[in-house]
């Protein structure tokens, strides 16, 4: 009896975005905070998540952050703050 091959063979992804999905995992609040050096308040709390437009994952309850995301995040809210000195959002005078 002769094999037939399938009717609809899987795609594939290629090798480097493979590669770059395993690379870009998920990580906690805590490891965000460290990873940035940034204070752990704003990563947890979701306030502070929105007013700064911090990218984020909500998995049930879970809250989740890829590093890359974040590290982009970061540079383009340095840059806005160099801009826009007064618009800081973290102190004040009643800090």
């Amino acid at each position: 009896m002769k094999k037939s091959k399938p009717m609809i063979s899987p795609k594939r992804q290629p090798a480097h975005m493979a590669a770059d999905f395993a690379e870009d995992f998920l990580v906690t609040a805590e490891q965000a905070s460290a990873a940035l050096n940034l204070p752990l308040y704003y990563f947890i709390d979701a306030r502070k998540r929105t007013e700064l437009g911090i990218p984020y994952y909500s998995i049930n309850r879970m809250v989740r952050y890829r590093i890359r995301e974040l590290h982009k995040w970061q540079v383009r809210y340095a840059a806005e703050q160099v801009k826009h000195p007064d618009a800081s959002p973290a102190g004040g005078a009643h800090a």
